[in-house]
């Protein structure tokens, strides 16, 4: 936990003096600006928790200071300080989102502590519930751990066993293999999972805008650094820190991330400053990183660092005994989503689906399975509701999709005999059935099984 730092604004320096005063005993982290243009440019330098705010300043009021605090941080406290009894000023501050005012002269010094306190402690409780609501969008994109195969029930056995410990993993697994979840499951099992988690895509952004997003940057760093900015590296302190496609990193990002795992901190861009870091790495890739550091595109010395635990997704096709449960699962799911009475799936679209080879891996089962039940017509999804790259009947690239082609022409064909055979005798069933050699029972059950019915 950080000393709360709080930032008094008035254009009386002794009014700032009594201010700070009276708040130093409460080891807070104090500072002081004397109008509303070096409060804005103190804001923009410094991290702020609160800020104490005189209404009544020449050149820029304090009503416009906190109209720009507010569009610069929009998580800030303020607290108004006014010498006027002007209750229409202190309610329009109140709904431009100042947390509270005191009245001057200050009288009361209770009064003024207990404002800071209760305005503080307002703002823990807002950054808390904004990180869970944020925790629980992310959750809600992605799914538990499902499968009773041997291989995923191992894996769940390795997450139990590695998330106690401090130590540094590496997840290796395809593309929409679930590697992210497993990370997040690491985290959770973990004796860090009361502090933050938060995810980077390495190989979603550039490489400048990655080193500012993992580190932070101080004002003036680079060309739109308004004010000093905390990066991820300080927003995960104590928690948990997943860098995905960690093989797409640039040698000069790969050095920084190297210093801070073997010394434990790290500087903003721009800053000279060594700021403490105690977070979890948990990084992931679907590369073959000794490959890429035969290759001279991955440092060894990081590797080591990263990978001190290993843990390997197997691709979906090495566990398709799981789909029924996966599809079970994803159908619950987004049907609720999609306020749909859909119930289960068709045994003829469940084959489809075992018979695919699944290259984009659970991720492309869950957007598979979405697309059925938002297109879907029925309470079940058929194979009407899957995709053509699913039920395509030329595809012979597996022994098991050249039975279901010869079992869905043997249908038709069936199908197809039936329908003449009735034509030949005027839809007379007595007469097809005996031309056909069939119990008369057995042909009922037959037109039933095909939906036949005289037109």
């Amino acid at each position: 936990m950080h000393k709360p730092r709080i930032l008094v604004v008035d254009d009386e320096p002794y009014i700032c003096e009594v201010l700070v005063e009276i708040l130093q005993d409460e080891d807070y982290d104090i500072e002081s600006a004397y109008s509303g243009n070096e409060a804005i440019e103190k804001f923009c330098e410094g991290l702020y928790d609160l800020v104490l705010l005189d209404i009544g300043m020449p050149v820029m009021g304090g009503l416009e200071v906190l109209k720009r605090l507010i569009s610069l941080d929009p998580t800030v406290a303020v607290i108004m300080a006014t010498a006027q009894r002007d209750i229409e000023t202190v309610v329009e501050a109140v709904k431009m989102g100042a947390e509270d005012y005191i009245l001057k002269p200050f009288n009361d010094i209770n009064v003024i502590k207990t404002s800071v306190q209760k305005a503080l402690k307002l703002k823990a409780v807002k950054d808390e519930n904004r990180y869970l609501k944020d925790q629980l969008k992310q959750k809600t994109k992605t799914h538990s751990i499902i499968g009773n195969s041997i291989q995923i029930q191992e894996l769940i056995r390795m997450i139990s066993k590695v998330a106690p410990l401090n130590t540094t993993v590496m997840i290796i697994g395809e593309t929409g293999t679930g590697k992210e979840l497993v990370a997040q499951a690491i985290h959770q099992y973990s004796n860090r999972s009361d502090k933050k988690f938060i995810s980077i895509n390495c190989g979603g952004l550039p490489e400048t805008l990655l080193e500012s997003t993992l580190f932070g940057y101080e004002k003036g760093a680079f060309t739109g650094a308004f004010k000093r900015t905390k990066g991820v590296y300080e927003e995960a302190e104590g928690g948990t820190l997943f860098l995905d496609e960690i093989g797409e990193t640039s040698p000069a990002l790969q050095v920084r991330l190297l210093r801070v795992l073997q010394e434990k901190m790290f500087q903003r861009v721009g800053g000279m400053e060594n700021i403490s870091s105690n977070v979890r790495i948990v990084s992931a890739t679907n590369k073959d990183l000794l490959n890429e550091v035969k290759a001279g595109r991955f440092r060894e010395d990081l590797l080591y660092r990263l990978n001190v635990i290993i843990l390997n997704i197997p691709p979906f096709k090495e566990h398709l005994v799981d789909l029924p449960l996966l599809v079970k699962y994803f159908i619950e799911k987004y049907a609720s989503f999609h306020d749909k009475n859909i119930s289960g799936i068709e045994k003829d679209a469940l084959d489809y689906m075992m018979n695919y080879n699944w290259p984009g891996n659970i991720r492309e089962l869950e957007n598979v399975v979405e697309r059925a039940v938002a297109l879907s017509e029925s309470t079940m999804i058929t194979e009407a509701d899957l995709p053509g790259t699913i039920v395509s009947r030329s595809d012979n690239t597996s022994s098991k999709q050249q039975t279901k082609a010869f079992s869905i022409a043997k249908n038709d064909f069936e199908k197809n005999y039936l329908l003449n055979i009735l034509k030949k005798h005027n839809w007379n069933i007595a007469k097809a059935a005996r031309d056909a050699h069939i119990p008369r029972q057995n042909f009922y059950q037959k037109l039933k099984k095909y939906n036949i019915s005289r037109q």
